[in-house]
């Protein structure tokens, strides 16, 4: 999931698919995200048409300099997995003219202005593609990794990248020690040891550099998985070897699947039948089923039998059957099924260098559910760097129609069912579900907690509610666990404004109502914002204002103030007289109003 820096940006969006984007009150401020951690305060400011940066005190760090400037200023597909990777959001992104760059929070520069293409960052690393094409590594501390270029790089993993120089490959490992690119072809490293190819056979080498197995195989599987590695020999049969090149599971396998989950994998026999074997190479189930679907999880892996599919424990026998068209592995107790027939078409996952693992199981290979339908490159697709993530390779299967989805626990039990208009993808709480056009709310258990009568149901996991819209287009808040009313539905519009405060629309005025329901104020607002720092941002005839929790007066302004942001970490921006300035919680001007525009980061 994305870390909570757009969270108060959810706010504004979360309404959209349901159709209540009215759902904010008039001229309402700019959301800032929030963080459960404080993060050094910075906001982006712009000046002369230019961006920079002020800090908590108002001080400039980064220049004013810039056309651009924020979080991420990757593409929007790319921006979550971007903004995911530990210590990420006390980066920000620059731009100027077609280059960008990275600066921290405190007015470091990380990353020099001198880039078009990006990788996103992974492991604390980033790859960047400078104007001759070739790229360069770079650390969140603003540390080049290695002294050299390369014509192509995959992102790290267990703090290695495979790297291409010269037509061939080798590896670069976070603290800059390079293994020779003199392979072939290369796979990731994994338990301290990565399949390579050298004069058309295939070994595996340590993290020096050395043979540990030597060049023998026709082909190998992507990466070690619980201590053991696919192999194929001369005879096109694959096998598993050790850490030490041990065959314990001999090579008498037309193909397999060639990671291993739970301590079982799948394997086919000259008759086209899967079976499973565990990682002593006994066969637990004979091969019976005419495809393995999923991985196991939850000790249960999606089969295809004769009469349908289903779910297998690892002796074959059938658990339930679960006869949808598409089955995926277990998370929590429940599993994501799809229905629908769908016309696919197979479409190459895009990257340049195209080493070839040679079998479409590339999700059994990232260590996520494919289901939620990220293209595990590590790179963000679009951006155009030539990389290759052997984690995430494969064909991908694009439906030509829709499919809906549904979800069943590990039982067999149905959740929600994909006979429903739209089953929403699950969350830690529940689903959220569409039926003839009504929206309702089921728990992980199956369990509607608001059957499927509103006309609008928008979920606040953090508090636990529902705000929900009857027929008679009237809002109100209902427990997540019970369904039951927490605020009467009384009001013409509703929104979350964080930290448990809701902003309530009468008419065409707002006020705001607690978590618990309570009325903080009566509607006397013209607008309301995101709440931070204990301050809800609020428009009256007079301009805007900070109220406090209890709704009185905690910050007002001399002159008008026509806009705001939500304070974070212990400031916020006004804007008077169409500048902006930077305030603290008492209302006093940091910085006095003077700047085109701001962006609290």
């Amino acid at each position: 999931m994305i870390k909570k820096l757009l969270a108060a940006l959810a706010l504004s969006t979360l309404a959209l698919p349901l159709g209540i984007s009215a759902n904010e009150g008039p001229d309402a401020p700019k959301a800032v995200s929030g963080k459960d951690t404080p993060l050094p305060f910075t906001a982006a400011v712009k000046q002369g048409g230019k961006w920079g940066a002020v800090n908590e005190k108002g001080i400039v760090i980064i220049p004013f300099a810039y056309d651009k400037e924020g979080l991420s200023l990757s593409g929007t597909e790319s921006q979550e997995e971007d903004l995911d990777e530990d210590g990420r959001e006390n980066l920000i992104e620059v731009q100027k003219g077609k280059l960008r760059g990275f600066y921290n929070r405190q007015g470091q520069v990380i990353v020099p202005v001198s880039y078009e293409n990006r990788s996103i960052w992974k492991e604390g690393a980033l790859a960047v593609q400078e104007s001759d094409k070739k790229n360069v590594l770079y650390r969140m501390d603003g540390t080049k990794i290695g002294n050299k270029t390369y014509e192509q790089v995959s992102d790290f993993r267990n703090g290695m990248a495979i790297v291409k120089e010269d037509g061939k490959y080798g590896y670069l490992s976070l603290e800059g020690k390079e293994i020779a690119p003199v392979y072939q072809e290369a796979r990731y490293f994994a338990d301290g040891l990565a399949p390579v190819r050298q004069k058309g056979k295939w070994g595996v080498i340590d993290g020096n550099g050395n043979f540990v197995v030597n060049p023998s195989y026709k082909d190998s599987g992507p990466a070690y998985s619980e201590g053991l590695l696919a192999v194929k020999n001369g005879k096109d049969l694959w096998g598993f070897i050790d850490t030490k090149g041990s065959e314990v599971i001999e090579p008498v396998y037309k193909e397999v699947i060639p990671v291993f989950t739970e301590g079982y994998t799948a394997v086919e026999n000259d008759d086209k039948l899967w079976g499973f074997i565990n990682t002593k190479g006994e066969v637990t189930a004979k091969p019976q089923f005419k495809a393995v679907l999923t991985e196991f999880s939850e000790g249960l892996a999606g089969v295809k039998t004769p009469d349908g599919n289903g779910y297998a424990k690892p002796d074959g026998t059938i658990a339930f059957m679960a006869d949808y068209n598409q089955l995926f592995p277990f998370d929590d107790g429940i599993a994501e099924v799809r229905e629908g027939q769908v016309t696919e078409v197979r479409e190459r996952s895009g990257f340049p260098i195209s080493i070839g693992i040679g079998w479409g199981w590339g999700h059994w290979f990232h260590g996520h559910h494919h289901h939620h339908h990220h293209r595990h490159s590590g790179w963000g697709i679009g951006i155009g760097i030539p990389i290759w993530d052997p984690w995430g390779y494969g064909d991908e299967t694009v439906p030509t129609v829709q499919v809906k989805r549904g979800y069943i626990d590990n039982t067999g039990k149905v959740i929600a069912s994909p006979s429903n208009d739209r089953v929403f993808e699950a969350t830690d709480e529940g689903i959220l579900v569409r039926n003839e056009g009504k929206y309702g709310w089921v728990n992980r258990k199956g369990i509607f907690t608001a059957h499927s009568i509103y006309k609008s149901l928008v979920p606040v996991e953090e508090d636990g509610l529902l705000m929900a819209q009857n027929e008679d287009k009237k809002w109100g808040l209902l427990s997540m666990d019970d369904g039951s009313e927490v605020a009467a539905m009384n009001y013409d519009g509703l929104t979350s404004l964080g930290n448990g405060f809701y902003g309530y629309k009468v008419k065409s005025d707002w006020g705001i109502l607690g978590k618990d329901g309570s009325l903080i104020t009566d509607p006397l607002f013209r607008g309301a914002a995101a709440s931070g720092d204990g301050l809800i941002p609020v428009k009256d005839k007079n301009g805007w204002k900070y109220i406090d929790a209890s709704g009185k007066d905690a910050i007002t302004f001399k002159e008008e103030a026509s806009d705001v942001t939500s304070f974070r970490n212990g400031r916020a921006g006004v804007r008077i007289k169409g500048k902006w300035g930077l305030i603290d919680t008492t209302g006093r001007f940091l910085l006095k109003p003077a700047y085109e525009d701001i962006d609290i980061l």
